[in-house]
């Protein structure tokens, strides 16, 4: 069953119904559901689908020219001489009838012949936009696409007709991947596994959370065993450097100078490095609400949840695990201390049911602005430090938001703090709503102050999880 990209296909299909020339770019990290997409578009139409590989152009022209004659049943041809003469043939071959045609791993084909970009582009302005080729450039590696396939530098510029920017799902999607489990341990699931389609077909709903993790991420032949590892292989030249500077980050270096300092790397390289594992959406930058994206308080973390869940509780458990140790390692190391986890994890689902909600106009402001914020109350001796998980801005109005993934029902106490901390990052708002998140529900105090004061809403995991 296809799941999860039903809107994605449905403007597929509206491009494709146009019934003229289409230069569509499809990007995102690997295993993010890029090529399933596709292969679903393209299963009641007349298609190519050439998946590129690391070798070389001659091969690559081979294995595309072999594609081609098989669909026009013209297998006694000689192989291609070009891209252009490979373009040009379809192209002749499709006046009145359309065809999709997809280049999945495009950027293998640009790395090895960057002349590429711009032989598509003479063909576009001069021959190809007058067709019904659907073309699909597809990619995993984002910076490359974004730069040189959809950047302003591009030959390619202003030629495409649409692009989407692939994103693993929310938790929204992921759970309805897991049926079976009770609703707090299907987030849990997606806090071990992420929003990536892949990974979540893995869990098998006839074993539990705990039998699912061991035999997916702790056993030495389970599918997530090695999967950092080997996406990193994929993507990066100097898979060693990028793997300590995302175990710096997973060990709570959030800063660039204490990443660099745990990783013994000078720190404009070690940015670099950081830059490109944002591109590969394994990292990702914050700063406080309110501030530049400049700002000296930035903080890095990993926005990967498989990423996280692995450099915290595999990673430096490979040796005990090797020895088949699954069992103890969960026990010791993970059952007791994945509440606290899951903390980050239940911040993200509360950020994107409410990104949800506003975009559905549910909610009492339409917010344009959003993030975390934290610093410290100027007003205390001792320059506590505060944070609020998430506040949304619509001119002077807000939301300020805390969530709790704890096991007793939150109490008045939080609503309390949490006022006192949103005085504390601005007094200068107008109307504020507060917004309380709980896995556990909410003690009587507070239901009744959200039924007496009207500032205040209540989410329970039950309501997130049946939007």
């Amino acid at each position: 069953m296809f799941l999860g990209r039903e809107k994605e296909l449905k403007e597929l299909k509206s491009l494709y119904d146009q019934n003229c020339f289409q230069l569509f770019v499809l990007y995102g990290r690997r295993r993010v559901g890029k090529t399933s997409l596709l292969r679903e578009f393209c299963k009641d139409k007349k298609s190519i689908f050439f998946a590129a590989e690391q070798s070389n152009e001659k091969l690559n022209l081979e294995k595309f020219s072999t594609l081609v004659f098989q669909y026009y049943n013209e297998n006694t041809l000689e192989p291609f001489t070009s891209w252009e003469n490979a373009l040009l043939y379809i192209d002749n071959r499709q006046l009145e009838e359309p065809l999709v045609l997809v280049f999945d791993e495009f950027p293998y084909l640009a790395n090895i012949n960057p002349a590429i970009l711009s032989v598509l582009q003479h063909l576009i302005d001069h021959k190809l936009q007058f067709g019904k080729l659907f073309l699909i450039l597809c990619g995993s590696y984002m910076g490359f696409m974004e730069k040189e396939v959809l950047g302003s530098k591009s030959p390619l510029f202003g030629r495409r007709t649409a692009q989407l920017h692939m994103k693993p799902f929310d938790y929204r999607t992921s759970t309805k991947f897991v049926k079976g489990f009770s609703d707090e341990e299907k987030l849990m699931l997606y806090g071990a596994f992420g929003g990536t389609a892949m990974y979540l077909k893995q869990v098998q709903p006839s074993k539990s959370l705990k039998e699912n993790i061991l035999h997916i991420c702790l056993n030495p032949m389970g599918y997530l065993y090695e999967e950092p590892l080997l996406l990193l292989r994929q993507e990066v030249q100097e898979p060693g450097v990028y793997c300590a500077i995302i175990e710096a980050i997973a060990g709570g270096a959030s800063k660039s100078n204490e990443i660099a300092t745990k990783t013994g790397e000078e720190a404009a390289k070690c940015l670099k490095y950081i830059k490109t594992l944002q591109e590969l959406g394994i990292v990702e930058k914050e700063t406080p609400f309110g501030e530049k994206d400049s700002s000296r308080r930035t903080l890095y973390a990993l926005s990967d949840f498989m990423f996280r869940f692995w450099y915290r509780y595999v990673s430096g458990n490979r040796s005990l695990l090797e020895m088949n140790a699954g069992e103890i390692v969960w026990k010791r190391k993970i059952e007791s201390d994945y509440s606290n986890y899951m903390g980050l994890v239940f911040e993200r689902a509360c950020r994107d049911y409410l990104l949800y909600q506003n975009s559905l106009g549910n909610l009492p402001i339409l917010f344009t602005e959003s993030g975390r914020w934290w610093g410290s109350n100027s007003q205390s001796k001792e320059h506590e430090q505060v944070e609020i998980d998430f506040v949304a801005r619509e001119r002077c109005d807000y939301l300020i938001c805390e969530c709790k993934w704890r096991k007793e029902p939150l109490d008045y106490p939080v609503l309390s703090a949490l006022r006192r901390k949103a005085d504390i990052m601005n007094r200068n708002r107008e109307n504020t709503w507060f917004v309380l998140f709980s896995k556990s529900g909410f003690s009587s105090a507070v239901v009744e102050a959200a039924r007496q004061e009207k500032d205040v809403i209540l989410v329970s995991l039950q309501d997130m999880l049946n939007v």
